[in-house]
């Protein structure tokens, strides 16, 4: 990547323009064609650096239930379970890291389905016995944006956390918006009217599309509408989950000071039981693995925390979109 392709990769990210012609728009502020954006992006996505650019949903606004679970996954059944539940369609992430609970995932499972009886069919068939569920209790910062720029002079301050919706209230989507989430969460057009073409697949105009995504990003249906970038393609190595035991009263304060780093793109309180205690996540990311710990220790050494665990990605089982209404 040169630096132009840097630059584009970090704005689209941040702040894709939701307008007719979102890629002349992106040109105006990189100071170069629309058709150079279109044939960088297009560039970047067959390298494998860029993975799509669409609309990031909120699953549990419209109906979903999810959690991320840990397992321990015996050395000889691992590959089995994997390939178990790599294939329901609800699992997006899955990693082999490195401790007793080896195996973690998250999983997503429909409105009207039951959560837990289907997640305990999906262990049963797995062959797994022991895991944890730790749904989100509540979120602090999720946004993962990888700033490429390193040669940036603006302000870079923009907040991506917000406050997660009802769990119990959510939209009943008629058939219209589960086409349209159907098309936005898919890769947009690398066209001059991208959402006109969307537009044009289920007989709406333009502008009805463009508003039906601002008006989700106003309720929280959709968390962003960015591009997605895969990390270690574009160099950044350092992976790590952070799982830390904080105290109830001191809970609010961390996660808001780890939510402010830049080095962090998610944060979140999860579900704690008395046989693991951890109830604050974070996702780290940073150049390489040791620049990562470095960083966790010293955050750990400035927040006083001393129970944690710095949870490496020793392989990544599947990674992909959470794709709704499959």
């Amino acid at each position: 990547m040169d630096q132009k392709d840097k630059i584009l990769l970090t704005e689209i990210q941040k702040r894709f323009p939701l307008e007719s012609a979102p890629y002349q728009s992106l040109a105006r502020k990189l100071s170069i064609s629309e058709e150079e954006v279109i044939t960088r992006l297009n560039k970047l996505k067959k390298a494998g650096i860029l993975r799509q650019i669409g609309a990031i949903f909120n699953p549990h606004a419209l109906g979903y239930q999810t959690s991320l679970v840990a397992a321990a996954v015996p050395e000889e059944k691992f590959s089995q379970a994997a390939d178990v539940i790599n294939a329901f369609p609800g699992v997006s992430h899955n990693y082999l890291r490195n401790h007793f609970y080896n195996m973690w995932f998250t999983i997503a499972v429909p409105p009207n389905e039951p959560f837990e009886e289907t997640l305990a069919e999906l262990i049963k068939k797995a062959g797994v016995s022991r895991f944890l569920i730790l749904p989100i209790k509540r979120i602090f910062h999720i946004a993962v944006v990888y700033d490429l720029n390193e040669n940036h002079t603006e302000d870079n301050n923009i907040d991506f956390s917000f406050s997660d919706t009802d769990m119990k209230n959510f939209l009943v989507p008629d058939e219209k918006t589960i086409s349209l989430v159907k098309l936005t969460q898919e890769d947009l057009p690398r066209v001059s009217r991208p959402f006109q073409e969307i537009a044009r697949k289920i007989g709406l105009d333009e502008g009805e599309v463009l508003s039906w995504i601002k008006d989700s990003l106003n309720k929280g249906i959709i968390r962003r509408f960015a591009g997605l970038v895969r990390h270690t393609r574009a160099g950044v190595r350092g992976n790590i989950m952070v799982a830390w035991e904080v105290p109830e009263d001191q809970l609010e304060k961390v996660g808001k000071a780890l939510a402010k780093e830049k080095k962090i793109t998610h944060c979140y309180e999860r579900k704690s039981y008395p046989e693991w205690p951890y109830n604050l996540y974070t996702m780290v990311h940073a150049q390489s693995p040791e620049e990562a710990l470095n960083f966790v220790e010293n955050k750990a050494n400035e927040l006083k925390i001393s129970s944690y665990l710095p949870l490496e990605t020793i392989k990544e089982l599947k990674k992909t979109r959470l794709k709704l209404f499959w």
